[in-house]
C-alpha cells in the first residue's frame, strides 16, 4: 500500500508540474508584453521633443511633439504602429497650422493648411496617399487663387478646364503687378 500511494503522489506532482509551470511562465511573459511603455525623445537641452507609447514594440495611441520651448507642435494617433485618424500640426504661437487624416498609415481624406492668422490657405483630398478630388489654394486675403481636380494623383483639370495631355500646366499663383 505504501508503494502505490507513493507512486500516486509522484504522478500527482508530475502532473502538477507539467500543467502549472508552463502556464505560469506563459502568464509571466504576457503580463509585461501587453503593457504600454512610455517613450520620450529629447532635444539636446533635455527638453522633451516627443512623447508616445509602445505596446509590443509598436507605436500605439497618441504621439505628441513639442517645440524646444515646450509648447505643443503636433498631435498624431497610431494604431499597431501605423498613423491613423486626425493629425494636427501647430504654429509656435499655438494656432492650428495643418490638419491631416490617415488610415492604415496612409493619407486618407482632407488635408487642410492654414495661414498663421487662421484663414484657410490650402485644401487637398487624398485617397490611399494619392491626390484624389479637389485641390484648392487661397491667398492671404481669402480669395481663391487656384483650383485643380485630381484622380489618383493624375491632374484632370485646372480652374475648371480639362488638362490636355502633352501640354505643360502650372499651378503657381499669378504674379503680382506692382
Amino acid at each position: 500500500m505504501r508503494r502505490s500511494s507513493k507512486n500516486n503522489a509522484v504522478v500527482f506532482i508530475l502532473i502538477q508540474l507539467v500543467f502549472t509551470v508552463p502556464m505560469g511562465i506563459y502568464a509571466c511573459q504576457n503580463t509585461n508584453a501587453d503593457k504600454p511603455v512610455e517613450r520620450l525623445e529629447k532635444f539636446g537641452s533635455g527638453v522633451v521633443s516627443r512623447r508616445y507609447q509602445e505596446i509590443k514594440g509598436k507605436k500605439e495611441g497618441k504621439m505628441t511633439d513639442y517645440f524646444p520651448d515646450g509648447r505643443l507642435k503636433a498631435e498624431r494617433w497610431f494604431q499597431d504602429d501605423l498613423q491613423t485618424g486626425r493629425t494636427v500640426l501647430y504654429y509656435p504661437g499655438g494656432q492650428i497650422k495643418e490638419v491631416q487624416y490617415y488610415q492604415n498609415g496612409k493619407k486618407e481624406g482632407g488635408d487642410s493648411l492654414f495661414y498663421e492668422n487662421g484663414r484657410l490657405e490650402f485644401v487637398v483630398e487624398y485617397h490611399q496617399e494619392k491626390k484624389h478630388g479637389f485641390m484648392r489654394k487661397w491667398g492671404p486675403d481669402g480669395n481663391l487663387v487656384i483650383e485643380a481636380k485630381y484622380n489618383m494623383d493624375s491632374l484632370l483639370e485646372v480652374k475648371g478646364e480639362p488638362v490636355r495631355h502633352g501640354h505643360p500646366v502650372t499651378l503657381d499663383e499669378p504674379k503680382r503687378k506692382d
